[in-house]
């Protein structure tokens, strides 16, 4: 199975996407690759909109074909982050986003959204610190958390949507597996 792990900033991602691959012995996998992500930090911080969106775009592509040679090899793979990121990102960002532009890359089975409220992103902004990506989207987090509800429904994509204010992170992927297990039924 290819499951991503989608959503707004401090919604949990990337501590839920290690404990669920851990948990399944799933390949863990984030975006954008090692190959391209050294130049990340100068992207966020320089590139315009068109730019940022082309940056991640082409990352988008090259972790497609990696996740697809796990897949073929029999491993699982948990997504921190995949296309819907890309495509809300920049979509609030005021780029010409085309659902096109993701036509060729490998879908997941899975897509887990993970939202939180603004108060408790706050507090885990706080604890966590910010990126430079972070600053860039701080004031757009209800847009974007908007977004993700609308393009998760629009494209029918098979999805579970989580609230992580009040659940540990055992508790969400208790949900995911829970999920999981209905879909291979």
């Amino acid at each position: 199975m290819f499951i991503t792990i989608e959503g707004i900033d401090c919604a949990g991602k990337s501590t839920i996407s290690k404990l669920f691959a851990k948990q399944t012995d799933s390949v863990l996998y984030k975006t954008p690759p090692k190959n391209i992500s050294q130049k990340r930090d100068e992207v966020d911080a320089n590139a315009s909109p068109a730019d940022h969106y082309h940056f991640y775009l082409d990352g988008i592509y090259a972790a497609s074909k990696e996740i697809w040679e796990f897949l073929a090899s029999g491993k699982n793979v948990v997504c921190d982050r995949y296309w819907l990121s890309t495509y809300v990102y920049h979509l609030v960002m005021g780029v010409s986003v085309n659902i096109d532009d993701f036509s060729n890359i490998i879908l997941p089975d899975l897509t887990v959204l993970l939202l939180v409220s603004k108060d408790i992103q706050a507090k885990r902004f706080l604890e966590r610190g910010m990126s430079i990506g972070d600053r860039r989207m701080i004031n757009y987090q209800l847009e974007l958390a908007r977004e993700y509800k609308r393009a998760i429904t629009k494209f029918e994509i098979p999805q579970l949507i989580i609230n992580t204010d009040h659940n540990r992170p055992d508790e969400v992927v208790e949900k995911i597996s829970a999920r999981i297990e209905v879909y291979n039924e």
